[in-house]
């Protein structure tokens, strides 16, 4: 059975002591105090460093100024000694200690494999799947074929996947000098931070993994209802498209981002034809910001693509998938 001690366990919390009081909790019922606990706390608190404190093992890192996932992770990284980091929500809950071992027997026994994903249930969804990875869509747009769905031991084998989820993703830590030397961008926030360190991964000849294990549980936006939904769309959008323009190569990237922004053009026209002007003057003001950046993409871009170790055509070949209209159907409904 492989040992916890190699790992540092990364929780991130925002004004939630509950939920991280509940997380800490079941980590120690789970595992005792073989796992590094690092708790960042995006909104420093004496409650919170007390809950933090109490935990057996556990380092608080204060994150003043609410950095979002991406800066408030960043921030824990100079604290991470161990070979693996495993990415927590706070807003989870672990059961059994071989939800976190069988990541990392996975990553020993892959040594191409740099990121694995574990398996997530939702318990205010009736205890569906919380997402089993993502895929790129030929769109630019990712698809996520095991969230909210019933397990129905479809997703039993280990799979290849374009982007884990980072609620619960575990990676080498020796990986982040082969992709440009950093795990986010501070500035994404919030939203696609993960799928553009999985992209990153991939490109540096590396592998990103769903691996089956003992569920955790995941109450999967407890965190972020705190937050504007218009904003955290905006943020979205903003981030994929970065993201995109700085990871691709010229013929995919002018191939997806004239798909991309001909889905969002889609988007604001159905919400004018519907009368909602607020919203269609949203997605359009939205394309002025999203070419305001140009010099800081073309910097990033080539520090990353100095990286790259794997062609675009060789990438799309494992992680590309066309979703069912069915699939295209649920989302479109919940984004309208």
């Amino acid at each position: 059975m492989r040992k916890l001690d190699d790992i540092d366990i990364v929780v991130l919390t925002y004004r939630g002591d509950g939920l991280l009081r509940d997380c800490l909790d079941s980590l120690r019922a789970a595992c005792g105090s073989e796992p590094r606990t690092i708790v960042v706390d995006n909104s420093p608190s004496a409650s919170t460093r007390a809950i933090a404190e109490a935990h057996p093992g556990a380092v608080y890192v204060e994150s003043p100024g609410d950095p979002g996932f991406a800066g408030g992770n960043n921030r824990a990284m100079p604290h991470c000694t161990r070979p693996y980091v495993l990415l927590l929500n706070n807003d989870t809950v672990v059961r059994d200690r071989a939800s976190i071992e069988r990541l990392a027997e996975f990553l020993d026994a892959h040594p191409d494999c740099a990121v694995a994903q574990g398996t997530m249930l939702l318990p205010r969804r009736g205890f569906t799947l919380g997402g089993t990875g993502t895929f790129l869509t030929p769109f630019g747009f990712l698809y996520s074929p095991g969230f909210d769905v019933p397990d129905r031991g479809q997703f039993d084998s280990p799979a290849p996947v374009f982007s884990a989820i980072g609620a619960f993703m575990m990676f080498r830590r020796s990986v982040l000098p082969e992709v440009g030397g950093f795990l986010f961008y501070d500035h994404f926030r919030s939203y696609y931070e993960e799928t553009d360190f999985c992209h990153r991964v991939w490109l540096a000849g590396r592998e990103v993994w769903y691996v089956p294990t003992p569920p955790i549980e995941h109450l999967c936006g407890a965190t972020m209802s705190m937050f504007p939904r218009r904003e955290m769309m905006r943020q979205f959008i903003r981030n994929s498209w970065f993201s995109l323009r700085v990871c691709l190569g010229p013929w995919r990237r002018a191939r997806l981002m004239t798909c991309y922004a001909a889905v969002m053009a889609g988007h604001a026209v159905l919400h004018l034809l519907r009368g909602d002007w607020r919203t269609f003057v949203d997605d359009f003001g939205l394309y002025g910001t999203l070419f305001s950046d140009a010099g800081e993409v073309r910097r990033t871009r080539r520090i990353v693509q100095k990286k790259r170790r794997r062609t675009d055509r060789d990438l799309f070949r494992r992680v590309v998938r066309v979703p069912p209209v069915r699939y295209f159907l649920r989302t479109a409904k919940a984004n309208s």
